[in-house]
């Protein structure tokens, strides 16, 4: 794969972050396996995977468009962009400020050093849940080497959700998203708003563990509420590049199954070297509603302040998808959220000190 960390010039206060995983370590989220007990859906009987639902389109990252952005380097500007802006269900708008604790980050790293120099640890672990015994049937790179995922019940893969929207124009989309918290999704921004379809998407349904068109083992489960990073929104220049920074989002759910589903955990690394990335999803060139896994090597040389870019193979529909690692004590961990595609690699929005908080402010 061709390196591109050093290109990616990136327009706000993400591109200025260093990480001191230390001093923030008490905000590190853990996941959670449940109760175990099945979920108990409203919409369990009443949930239908449309045949009209297309794939959200993944954005295209195109070669250089990144450094067409001014760079934001005003305080207040950042801060503004760090907003929680959203919708409820019933159609109210939102705004969530950014929390004390956030503008303190904001602070400190507009005043230190944009070069600093970070450690490196290897990650290299798969997740031993991608067992030897699933059978693989393309963007893809090179060989197909996605692995259908047969078993949505067991954990993690119940927390792993199909998501569905409906555009502004009325056509229905799909991408993927992962539970955090008891009641809380996370997902791309642009799986929730759309720039050339007029704005927010609506009817957002979380349906965890879909397995085909005719699986639907847990049911279905409509939303709350639904946030977006401002920035995402307000820094659009007329292309997908001036906010791919932005690019994260957001879903309350109407009702805490996570508690018994369980979710992943979630952080921010300072060290954040080589490591395996594991990528499980919806992508829309596969059977309707099926779920698969990808793995790939993630390098230190394109991982970004913001970002980092990977060969894992993905496809429209596998816009959300959480990006995870095995840490030291064999956890997973999700480390970004995948986003775009670019003619040489695949590419997600890396959860940094600033996202870490501004995650758990949403949280629930």
């Amino acid at each position: 794969m061709k390196k591109r960390a050093s290109s990616l010039i990136l327009t706000a206060l993400l591109a200025t972050t260093a990480w001191s995983g230390a001093a923030y370590a008490q905000q590190y989220s853990g996941g959670s396996e449940g109760s175990g007990e099945a979920s108990r859906s409203p919409m369990a009987e009443d949930f239908v995977l449309r045949d009209a639902v297309k794939p959200i389109a993944s954005p295209k990252l195109e070669e250089g468009e990144e450094s067409r952005a001014a760079p934001i380097t005003d305080e207040a500007a950042i801060v503004n962009s760090l907003t929680a802006v959203g919708r409820s269900r019933d159609g109210k708008e939102l705004r969530v400020a950014p929390s004390d604790a956030l503008k303190s980050i904001i602070k400190e790293e507009l005043a230190a050093p944009g070069d600093a120099k970070k450690t490196s640890t290897e990650r290299k672990a798969e997740d031993p849940a991608f067992t030897a015994g699933d059978e693989a049937d393309r963007q893809v790179f090179g060989a197909d080497d996605r692995v259908q995922i047969k078993n949505t019940k067991t954990y993690p893969f119940r927390v792993i959700g199909y998501l569905e929207a409906k555009s502004p124009s009325g056509n229905y989309g799909s991408c993927s998203a992962t539970l955090i918290g008891p009641r809380t999704v996370l997902t791309a921004a642009h799986c929730l708003y759309s720039h050339d379809d007029g704005g927010w998407l609506d009817e957002f349904v979380f349906v965890p563990g879909l397995n085909g068109q005719n699986d639907v083992p847990f049911g279905a489960y409509s939303y709350e509420t639904a946030y977006v990073v401002e920035g995402f929104i307000t820094n659009y220049q007329g292309y997908y590049g001036s906010v791919v920074p932005w690019d994260l989002g957001i879903v309350t759910l109407s009702e805490p199954i996570g508690d018994q589903l369980g979710w992943l955990g979630y952080n921010n690394y300072d060290d954040l070297g080589d490591f395996a990335a594991n990528i499980v999803g919806y992508p829309g060139d596969k059977p309707g509603g099926t779920m698969w896994r990808a793995t790939c090597s993630v390098l230190a040389e394109n991982i970004g302040e913001d970002y980092f870019q990977y060969d894992c193979d993905t496809y429209p529909g596998s816009s959300g998808s959480s990006v995870y690692a095995m840490d030291g004590n064999n956890q997973r961990v999700i480390v970004g959220v995948n986003v775009a595609e670019s003619p040489n690699a695949n590419t997600a929005v890396r959860i940094n000190r600033a996202y870490l908080e501004w995650i758990n402010s949403l949280n629930k």
